[in-house]
């Protein structure tokens, strides 16, 4: 059952993380500029926690310059995040496990004693001109085919969260969006975080 995380103990992972991101942007400065945002914590407030398991925090990293007209080549892309992670990340965490490439996202995990303490999700994520948000996806049922996958629902969601907050509808929002991701749970559909915040999104319109 989700609940929803401490909110000091989201506050402090997620420094921890803003530095690594910080490094990275740093390390891929020739490649890529991006910007890195929090999905369910920040402004949202929104991380979740299964029980009493340790929560997990999924970045967005949005590029915003291609400064070697890679943007073309998926692959290249991930795996230019992933070594990076993985040059950065052994001296920040004791018991790090190298970064691993799932579908959507970029998976970071701290192991201790063979349990699961920490993590955090990094998806790859561009704007287009048509207003949609474009995700790296790794299509592992197409022999590991990497596409830029159109997030459905996608167009516009920050004015839509803004009109959310300024119509007073957050409580109301913030509640519908625990009740999908328990809905999700139950299902053992294994819907991320921003998918089902896009959900709850689409339904306040």
């Amino acid at each position: 059952m989700y609940r929803f995380a401490n909110q000091k103990e989201v506050k402090d992972g997620a420094k921890f993380c803003e530095i690594i991101l910080k490094e990275l942007q740093q390390e891929l400065k020739d490649y890529f500029t991006f910007q890195f945002t929090l999905i369910g914590s920040g402004g949202k407030k929104l991380v979740t926690q299964n029980e009493n398991g340790p929560f997990d925090l999924d970045y967005n990293l949005v590029i915003q310059k291609d400064k070697k007209d890679f943007i073309n080549n998926p692959k290249k892309v991930k795996q230019l995040f992933i070594d990076a992670f993985n040059y950065i990340l052994p001296n920040k965490i004791s018991g790090y496990k190298y970064a691993s490439d799932s579908t959507s996202v970029i998976t970071l995990k701290k192991i201790e004693y063979r349990k699961l303490v920490f993590s955090f999700d990094c998806a790859i994520m561009v704007e287009c001109d048509n207003g949609f948000t474009y995700k790296l996806v790794n299509d592992k049922h197409n022999g590991n085919n990497y596409i830029w996958n159109q997030v459905p629902k996608s167009k516009d969601y920050e004015y839509k969260l803004q009109l959310i907050k300024e119509n007073n509808l957050w409580k109301k929002f913030k509640n519908r969006y625990l009740e999908l991701k328990n809905y999700h749970l139950k299902r053992n559909d294994n819907v991320a975080s921003f998918s089902v915040f896009l959900e709850t999104l689409n339904e306040f319109k």
